[in-house]
């Protein structure tokens, strides 16, 4: 088991955001304070299985880590959206599906806070012209991007991408680019429906 963390405890933050840059190897999962943007938690985590025996393993350890938001209130999750035209669209599909079903178990009693079960989709080129400002940036220009907005440095690409989408989960913007995206990722195409 391998296993990155960035940031630092996000003790004390009441509202949280949840992103997720779901990948075979590198899962990355940020937890981020919403009224203190530099407050929050990423991993990277490697699991060292392969097949069924890694999606069952990636699971159990994202419901480890959701453990820590039970008494906090979620403002919303983000996920990167799959890529069909990916050769390894199959197995991420998979993945994807996998991280689909921990978040609608996880939230089920959630009431007052439903949505949730099915986190936000958000396209890499969205995620991109989000963080990057437009939605061809490379993995380098990311990483470049996060540190020069907002202060935040990775040495990971599926960390930076996991804290990009937390901050739009948590409808935050510096920019009116950011803010459009924040407004276009309300549309419901970008959520399964309950």
């Amino acid at each position: 088991m391998t296993e990155k963390v960035f940031g630092t405890e996000i003790n004390g933050s009441m509202t949280v955001s949840i992103g997720i840059d779901q990948s075979l190897t590198g899962f990355a999962l940020t937890i981020l304070d919403v009224d203190d943007p530099k407050n929050y938690t990423t991993w990277v985590y490697k699991s060292p299985f392969k097949g069924v025996k890694r999606l069952v393993n990636i699971s159990s350890w994202l419901v480890n880590k959701l453990e820590l938001v039970e008494d906090r209130y979620v403002v919303d999750v983000a996920m990167e959206g799959s890529v069909l035209a990916s050769h390894s669209a199959l197995v991420l599909g998979e993945l994807a599906a996998v991280v689909k079903i921990v978040f609608w178990s996880f939230f089920e009693d959630w009431d007052h806070q439903e949505h949730l079960r099915v986190p936000l989709q958000i396209p890499p080129m969205t995620l991109k012209k989000y963080a990057a400002g437009k939605g061809n940036a490379k993995k380098q220009e990311m990483l470049m991007q996060i540190y020069k907005r907002y202060g935040i440095e990775f040495n990971d690409d599926n960390a930076a991408d996991s804290y990009g989408l937390a901050r739009m989960a948590g409808k935050l913007h510096i920019n009116d680019v950011e803010a459009q995206i924040i407004e276009q990722i309300k549309d419901p195409k970008y959520r399964d429906s309950l």
